[in-house]
């Protein structure tokens, strides 16, 4: 009986034994961000230029960077740019980024430049190249911060380097904002009403001199948002006789 009784109780405490190392096995650990992991999100990034050949060295420029975990980055900044050459619109910018061994991110990017609002030479919307950025990035991760260097040179449709322009980059991570406050528990609902049915008088349209435009066909003499459509009336894009478009010129008309 004794026996038993001794057999039984070893037999229990193995029991408690696989038990704990079966849980053990089941507990996994958190894993701690790796440096490459960082660096995905969006920052708010600001280039000082500190040389330039081409071009006179413009001011410090503010900028959204996002990286993707799947190696694609994104900048984003005013996309009005006043060079010496005359106005210039500048697209967002695509490209993509890495991590050398040595722990620096290195990112390059391209956006498309044209000739922006008030370009006489060439016309307006006229295509004038690229501009690439290549920068050299490292990444804080213990105050969310990053630093480095941009080299930025823009080509012409020809793909002959035109300006080339150097400096450094700072910047912080984009994080969400917390809510704040506690919703009100315990409030009933105000009634619903039913709403008052009122009568529109039914007015008989005007009929007017239709004056066809870049945005449909208008009234004559009707204001907008982008000027008296009358013939020969100043506008943001130019006196509309003859009609200026952002591509240049174009047959009246038209």
């Amino acid at each position: 009986m004794r026996r038993m009784t001794l057999a039984i109780a070893v037999l229990s405490a193995l029991a408690v034994i696989d038990a704990h190392a079966a849980l053990a096995q089941t507990t996994t650990t958190p894993s701690v961000p790796t440096l490459e992991q960082f660096i995905v999100g969006s920052w708010a990034v600001t280039r000082t230029p500190a040389s330039a050949t081409g071009t006179p060295a413009t001011a410090a420029t503010q900028e959204l960077l996002t990286f993707t975990a799947t190696g694609e980055a994104i900048d984003s900044r005013p996309p009005f740019v006043t060079t010496a050459a005359g106005p210039v619109l500048e697209t967002s910018a695509h490209g993509a980024w890495n991590l050398s061994d040595a722990g620096v991110f290195a990112v390059t990017l391209v956006s498309l430049l044209q000739a922006g609002p008030g370009s006489a030479t060439p016309a307006v919307g006229t295509a004038l190249g690229t501009e690439s950025v290549v920068m050299q990035l490292t990444v804080s991760p213990t105050d969310t911060t990053l630093s480095g260097s941009f080299t930025s040179q823009t080509r012409d449709n020809a793909g002959t380097i035109v300006t080339t322009v150097q400096g450094s980059m700072q910047g912080a991570r984009i994080l969400a904002t917390p809510t704040t406050g506690t919703p009100a528990t315990g409030t009933t609902p105000a009634a619903a009403t039913t709403p008052t049915t009122t009568t529109t008088p039914t007015t008989t349209p005007t009929t007017t001199t239709a004056t066809p435009s870049v945005f449909g066909t208008m009234p004559t003499g009707t204001p907008s948002a982008f000027g008296t459509t009358t013939t020969g009336t100043p506008s943001v894009f130019g006196t509309t006789t003859p009609p200026v478009s952002v591509f240049g010129n174009s047959p009246t008309g038209q």
